[in-house]
């Protein structure tokens, strides 16, 4: 066989290897799991809260449009 083309052939495979390594790199980052921290937990939670009390304020200071008296008043006092 020609000492080139072993050469060649021997030179492709290790560039087969390495894609395929590369590849796997890759492939072991995207894999990666989402864990917020502490922080990230909080403030998610806070935020949770705020619309959950934010919502029950509108539920009850906000007339329905039936209940009004004076149709220029928008919230129930």
């Amino acid at each position: 066989m020609n000492p080139l083309l072993e050469e060649y052939l021997v030179e492709e495979h290790q560039r087969d290897i390495e894609r395929e390594l590369s590849d796997r790199q890759l492939q072991a980052v995207n894999v990666r799991v989402y864990r917020p921290n502490l922080s990230t937990r909080i403030l998610r939670g806070f935020g949770q809260w705020m619309i959950e009390r934010g919502e029950g304020l509108v539920k009850r200071y906000e007339a329905p449009a039936q209940n009004r008296r004076n149709s220029n008043r928008r919230y129930a006092h």
